[in-house]
């Protein structure tokens, strides 16, 4: 069994965990991040733990839900220049964004305004159907429908490439990455000590839990944090390379139905994969969902869970959203929500000491994972968070 010591170690080197990582190396010489890589066909039936970012797209917008989200969101995208340049990995696409309510005008709308001028944030009110189809002429929505169309820095993100950019920034600057499971951390009187299912035990002075819908679980934390944890199954339609280049200036979709088959739909064009096809992504909230309250259940969804059921639906409104679209064939990926009782990210300290929580993203945190990162890296080293945020904003709330 090998020991190191670090001043701080991060467990979870998913898109929040990698970004913390980074900028807590601005802080501390003896930084690790540790976590596991994607699973493939030959060990997902024996991976402990899983994560949402492994594919190639998804939508990033500015005007959040809330004035929180929205700045989280700015100051992501504003960052994102320098992530590129630094790491030589591009990652960000600014196409745009298009909200679309078919119902009429909605709580969004009628706050993107206030938020548009308070962030200084341009978009495009769009009041009716012909508007919204004059805007984005490939999609087609019902004559009920208003929206509204952010420019650049809106468009998407490759969550994959964005993780490989931040870890390669991280590793330049002298942080260490090492790919494990930890299955346990327990407090000790120098500070922490952090053990993985490969045999090594790291000593810390802080850790920060960044796992997921994983946090919970392997004795990461003593005190569960109240988390909704629900399934959600993605749509990948595959197409030529001809028709992902007809629909490349589409705008990032994100659609506020709310029908019994369906629920809150995110689109984004068709892009590469590193299979060498292209395929356009969609997801959404299904009544067919499956609420998790254990480690096995989660892991039982994601090795093989049926989300090839929900194909059909998926495919149907699909081709509503887009009526010309030519598809080649479709498959599914499964995914995992973790939702939290405020609706903010859990950002904090779980044990009154250095044993601090990053997670909870609600279903947007992809968008803006590295001021998250940020967030939790001022948590880490000053017990506070810079304006325009307030502490309380992140409580983590426990069980």
């Amino acid at each position: 069994m090998r020991r190191e010591a670090y001043d701080c170690v991060v467990v979870g080197r998913g898109l929040i965990g990698i970004a913390a990582a980074k900028y807590l190396k601005q802080s501390f010489d003896r930084v690790a991040v540790i976590g596991p890589g994607a699973p493939d066909e030959t060990n997902i039936a024996t991976a402990k733990v899983f994560a949402s970012h492994y594919d190639q797209s998804r939508v990033q917008r500015i005007i959040g839900v809330d004035p929180i989200w929205t700045a989280l969101n700015k100051q992501s995208a504003e960052a994102y220049p320098a992530i590129e340049n630094e790491s030589g990995i591009s990652f960000h696409g600014n196409e745009g964004c298009l909200y679309v309510s078919p119902y009429g005008t909605d709580k969004y709308l009628q706050e993107a305004e206030a938020q548009s001028k308070r962030f200084n944030i341009k978009y495009k009110s769009l009041e009716n159907a012909a508007a919204i189809q004059e805007s984005a002429d490939e999609y087609l929505f019902p004559p009920t429908s208003v929206g509204l169309l952010e420019a650049s820095p809106s468009g998407h993100i490759n969550p994959f490439k964005l993780l490989e950019a931040q870890e390669h920034v991280f590793v330049k600057n002298g942080g260490t990455s090492i790919n494990e499971t930890v299955i346990g951390i327990k407090r000790e009187p120098d500070g922490y000590n952090v053990q993985t299912d490969a045999g090594t035990t790291f000593n810390a002075n802080r850790v920060l839990v960044s796992a997921g819908a994983f946090s919970n679980f392997n004795t990461l934390i003593l005190r569960p944090l109240q988390l909704e944890l629900e399934s959600e199954t993605v749509l990948l339609a595959q197409v030529s390379e001809e028709e992902a280049s007809r629909l490349q200036h589409l705008p990032s979709l994100l659609y506020e139905i709310d029908e019994p088959e369906i629920e809150g739909i995110y689109l984004v064009r068709p892009l590469p994969y590193p299979d060498g096809n292209y395929y356009l992504k969609m997801g959404s909230n299904l009544p067919s969902d499956i609420r998790f309250h254990s480690l096995e259940a989660i892991q039982e969804w994601f090795r093989t869970g049926n989300s090839e059921a929900n194909i059909g639906v998926l495919k149907k409104f699909l081709h509503q959203i887009i009526p010309n679209l030519k598809v080649l064939g479709y498959n599914t990926k499964r995914c995992i929500v973790s939702r939290t009782i405020h609706r903010k990210a859990y950002i904090g300290s779980v044990d009154g000491n250095n044993l601090f929580v990053a997670c909870g993203g609600n279903g947007y945190s992809a968008m803006c994972s590295d001021a998250l990162g940020r967030l939790a890296t001022s948590v880490v080293t000053t017990g506070t968070v810079p304006p325009p945020f307030e502490l309380h904003s992140f409580e983590p709330i426990f069980e």
